[in-house]
């Protein structure tokens, strides 16, 4: 009896709390409304409501609430992310824009808005073309929350064996009417200069009989994002440029160093948009009808300077200066050019200048119809997705004498990069047009079509609470192209006499202040985006290149029952999946098809009042992504070699389990463990075969197989507590073990999987004000980076937040994220030195709100 009876109080705080789910798509909703809520404003009420959803939830699941508009607790969504045990971030430019959730990559789980798939585009030339939704381009302050669920249960949507992260808009009908909400906030990263405003505002109405609602918000961001970067580039080579009596050695070998060192600059003036409109019409007190859009814009332009320094072109190391490490490579020297009539040693400046675009929208339309026995959801949507973007290449070289200049580097560990001559380098009127002068444009679409139908019937027989079925067909398309028009442009700018001084865009300085005093190259001129507008006005006419587009059709079907006893309760459920998938290109076509059944169970045993057994068990699968079933190849006859996409490729399939405990040993305080286990097959790989292909007999063919397997086990561990008068903490720690059984590299931990993670929150507040201290860290973990394999060192952010209730109505807040201003290294371990050095800034924000 005290479980019903403890069900339905927890339900009522968790509608206290936490947006109602009745508007949202049935497709996600699990079997109670379940979740860990991680809240900041009204962080002791909210933690205690957060403990008895917990308690109720039937799947393992974790939730970021925001208790009121505005109120979201991170200032990007990767960032409240990390927060969950068994989640782990990745940073390219200093915001999260990548989440590993249990041992597996980004590309592996599953972002969704309010219940569905959004279409998505990359903005980077050489992004990978992934499903996931790119959260970088939604505003955290038109979030209501977001749930993460870890185990599957039947009606939520397929394609994730990592986790399915659900973001949850407002809805009219669940706000009070004539509900105004506005922001204002400046922003400043400490590797840039001045404030960026961010603007925000929210206004929600419904009649006097709360049957009809329409909420309108809109939100503009504008930040500026500095990554510097010291590194090596181009992988290691043995090179003869040694001036040393013993090299080569004597089987004839010489040392092995990197190709070059570069010092980088990118910078970019971020500009998020988002946008919704939402409808409500309570027809009757059994019909709703909701439609929804959305609307989000991400554009930042950006401009990538390196200085470079190819050492083995031209270039000769001086004897006296090398040292070698005990793999026996070279890791320091003093570099120099041979002959200083030829180009090579020292420098050079490339700039690559960018203004990508991406847009994608959503829109919903969704009937919900409830008898007092049984439940009707209908949905149908659309989502498109476009990105554009320009993109213009650019080299030039040192003109000074060669002879008395040279580099002294050492990428032991401090990544030393020094010119001796780094005035050079101050000065535009010394460098002049080099090798490359290029244009392109990138264009790639995405669109999505779904319809679904969700039926729950409600029932008390031989310990069953209900009954859900439903069918959801939906259909997708991505095509990518690139249209490369620079034939003649150097020629064309060479003979107009330009230079770096014809795109003088000033000098920067001191860059990448956290490495010690003397080691980097912190100081050299850059130039303007002009120069895209001038390869924009002389392209080439150009041809599309690269061009795919990848189809799909996907049907699916569920059953799941749901059942809860004196002291067991939980789902069971199988979902069907039936996949169509046609690859083509310009002049290629091919498809293929596979159906997935995916069951699952979920089990909650009350062992007493206190304390209770969780258990889940299920089949998912993941997806390949676009990049791995293009219809493209690249044929080098000649050499025999060929590289060729794979379109018959089928999706990861992952058997998974949990095992979890949690002791409630107060009404404010959890200590829990949860064990979990993943079984992958069909693991897609690149990998090279003898084939005959047309075009090529007895070619080394380069595809994406199913070919490897993965396992990964772990822990999650959690505690909070609230300690009286305000004060309280809350923790995680996670470890993780993962194995990828690689056909090509052999045995080896997963990319992207720390074996150790943490995090750490302190809060305090009261009726004026509410503070909080959050500090993550993870350990090592295996990385690609710049196309070369690698292992990140150990990274750790410490985030603060204060927010003053000035008034009922009005808050001030302060917030900053990455503190320590942590820098990210990348080391070579097969090589045993240092690849990459990168500081991303502290960032700051100040803020005030109001809400009417």
């Amino acid at each position: 009896m005290h479980v019903s009876l403890s069900r339905l109080a927890i339900a009522v705080l968790a509608g206290c709390c936490t947006a109602p789910v009745a508007a949202q798509s049935t497709q996600v909703q699990p079997s109670a409304d379940n979740t860990e809520i991680i809240q900041v404003r009204g962080i002791r009420g909210s933690l205690s409501k957060s403990l008895a959803t917990k308690r109720i939830a039937d799947s393992v699941q974790d939730s970021v609430s925001a208790e009121d508009i505005g109120d979201f607790p991170d200032k990007n969504i990767g960032d409240a992310l990390q927060r969950i045990p068994g989640i782990t971030v990745s940073r390219t430019y200093g915001e999260v824009d990548g989440v590993n959730i249990r041992g597996t990559a980004p590309e592996h789980s599953l972002l969704l808005l309010n219940g569905q798939n959004v279409a998505t585009v990359g903005w980077f030339d050489n992004d990978p073309f992934t499903r996931s939704f790119n959260f970088e381009m939604v505003s955290a302050e038109q979030i209501a929350g977001m749930d993460v669920y870890k185990s599957n249960e039947a009606q939520i949507n397929e394609g994730a064996m990592g986790g399915t992260i659900n973001l949850k808009t407002r809805k009219p009908l669940e706000l009070d009417a004539n509900t105004l909400f506005g922001s204002v906030e400046a922003s400043h990263n400490t590797n840039t200069n001045g404030w960026k405003p961010s603007l925000s505002g929210l206004y929600s109405w419904k009649d006097s009989a709360a049957r009809f609602g329409v909420l309108l918000a809109h939100s503009v961001e504008k930040n500026k994002v500095a990554r510097e970067t010291q590194s090596t580039f181009g992988g290691a080579i043995r090179w003869d440029g040694i001036n040393k009596p013993e090299v080569p050695d004597t089987e004839g070998n010489h040392p092995v160093m990197p190709l070059g060192l570069a010092s980088i600059l990118f910078d970019e003036q971020r500009k998020r948009t988002s946008s919704q409109l939402s409808v409500q019409f309570q027809a009757s007190d059994k019909l709703l009808l909701s439609a929804d859009y959305n609307r989000f814009e991400l554009a930042n332009p950006h401009v990538n300077t390196a200085i470079f320094n190819f050492m083995h072109v031209n270039g000769i190391v001086d004897a006296e200066s090398a040292v070698y490490n005990d793999q026996g490579v070279l890791v320091a020297a003093h570099s120099r050019s041979r002959d200083p009539d030829a180009y090579g040693v020292p420098l050079f400046n490339n700039t690559v200048v960018r203004t990508p675009k991406m847009v994608s929208d959503v829109l919903n339309l969704q009937l919900d119809y409830q008898a007092d026995d049984w439940e009707l959801s209908a949905i149908a949507g659309r989502s498109g997705a476009t990105s554009r973007g320009k993109q213009s290449s650019v080299w030039f070289g040192d003109t000074a004498d060669k002879s008395s200049s040279g580099v002294s580097w050492d990428i032991r560990g401090t990544h030393k990069f020094m010119p001796d001559n780094a005035d050079i380098l101050l000065d535009h009127t010394k460098m002049k047009l080099f090798m490359e002068f290029s244009y392109l444009d990138n264009i790639r679409d995405n669109d999505i079509d779904y319809y679904q139908a969700d039926y729950k019937y409600h029932l008390d027989s031989f310990g069953f609470s209900s009954i859900e079925g439903g069918v959801k067909y939906q259909q997708q398309s991505f095509s990518a192209s690139q249209f490369v028009r620079d034939d003649g442009l150097l020629a064309k700018a060479e003979a107009a006499g330009l230079s770096m001084q014809t795109f003088n865009g000033g000098t920067v300085t001191g860059i990448l202040s956290e490495l010690p005093a003397n080691t980097a190259l912190t100081d050299f001129a850059v130039i303007n985006s002009s120069v895209l507008a001038y390869a924009e006005a002389n392209k080439a006419t150009g041809v599309s290149t690269n061009y795919f587009a990848i189809d799909e059709d996907i049907s699916a079907a569920y059953v799941k029952a749901n059942f809860n006893t004196e002291r067991l309760r939980g789902n069971v459920g199988l979902r069907w999946v039936d996949t169509e998938v046609t690859s083509s290109n310009d002049s290629l076509r091919q498809s293929i098809s596979y159906s997935n059944l995916l069951p699952s169970l979920n089990l909650v045993y009350d062992i007493q009042q206190d304390l209770l057994l969780r258990f889940a068990a299920s089949k998912s699968v993941a997806r390949p992504q676009y990049e791995q079933m293009k219809m493209a190849s690249n044929i080098e006859v000649h050499q025999k070699t060929a590289s060729i996409g794979n379109p018959d490729i089928t999706p990861y399939r992952s058997n998974q389990f949990d095992l979890g405990l949690e002791w409630y040993f107060n009404a404010s305080s959890l200590l829990s463990a949860t064990l979990f286990r993943k079984d992958i097959s069909d693991y897609i790989e690149s990998t090279s075969e003898l084939e005959s292909i047309d075009g090529c007999s007895g070619c080394i063919v380069t595809r994406y197989r199913n070919a490897g397997k993965a396992s990964v086990n772990g822990i999650e561990l959690q505690f909070q507590q609230d300690f009286g008068n305000g004060f309280g903490v809350l923790a995680n720690y996670t470890y993780t073990d993962s194995e990828l059984n690689s056909i090509t590299t052999g045995k080896g931990p997963l990319y992207g999987v720390s074996e150790n993670s943490y995090n750490l929150s302190a809060y305090y507040e009261n009726e004026l004000l509410s503070a909080r201290l959050a500090y993550n860290a993870r350990d090592e973990w295996r990385q690609i980076y710049n196309d070369q394999a690698g292992t990140a060192q150990p990274f750790k952010s410490l985030d603060a937040s204060f927010v003053w209730h000035m008034t009922d109505n009005i808050d001030i807040s302060l917030e900053a994220v990455n503190i320590l201003n942590e820098v990210r290294r990348i080391n070579r371990p097969e090589y045993g030195y240092t690849h990459s050095v990168d500081q991303f800034g502290a960032r700051y924000f100040i803020g005030v709100s109001f809400k009417l």
